[in-house]
């Protein structure tokens, strides 16, 4: 019993410790998020880490809960029912960015991180995710050239109608096909000549 109650002392005093440091860590971690965010057109995003004390685990005697602000002043509200869901990649893509020495995931999946961005801020976006590929394997879904022309592969998802049924299709492009795609991306459907050259620069530059 004396045996068990110094056990549980020192446990409690190590579950102390974490909690101070994870305390002052979520302040600089908070800090850097909102650094990237702001540079990826979040500019009056908050993220906030909840802290509370529960029963001691492996992890120690907290649990986290990741609070989103929109707009300054704004109550924080849960992340996951607050935000869209491009507002949320580009705020997972923070997230990583800060994480990436530590992450233990090594494939990420950005869904329409472009929403609602354009120009400068989508090209902005397309470096930082280009950045999470020196450490992780990225695919990214998107329907701008900025980032499209950043990839070191292309896969062109398409449907199509056999049978009576409609089945998704994709494609791995080629250099010329990748061309193409790209071009489309900035000029509709009536693929230009000036499109074509836009999206080879933008290849060349990129890659």
């Amino acid at each position: 019993n004396k045996k068990l109650k110094n056990i549980n002392k020192k446990l409690l005093q190590l579950s102390k410790k974490i909690s101070r440091i994870r305390k002052n860590n979520s302040k600089i971690f908070k800090e850097k998020v909102e650094q990237y965010l702001n540079e990826l057109n979040m500019s009056s995003t908050h993220l906030f880490l909840k802290l509370d004390e529960i029963d001691i685990v492996e992890t120690g005697q907290d649990s986290c809960r990741f609070l989103i602000s929109t707009n300054t002043g704004e109550t924080p509200k849960d992340l996951s029912s607050t935000i869209s869901g491009g507002e949320l990649s580009r705020i997972m893509l923070a997230i990583k960015l800060v994480m990436q020495n530590k992450d233990l995931v090594k494939t990420l999946i950005f869904d329409e991180i472009d929403l609602g961005i354009s120009g400068q801020v989508a090209d902005q976006v397309g470096n930082q995710i280009q950045d999470l590929t020196e450490s992780h394997q990225i695919i990214c879904i998107t329907h701008l050239s900025q980032i499209a022309g950043k990839g070191s592969n292309h896969i062109k998802i398409k449907k199509i109608k056999k049978d009576g049924r409609v089945f998704s299709v994709a494609k791995k492009l080629n250099n010329h096909e990748r061309i193409i795609e790209i071009a489309s991306l900035i000029s509709g459907k009536t693929i230009t000549d000036l499109s074509k050259q836009q999206a080879r620069e933008l290849i060349i530059n990129n890659g």
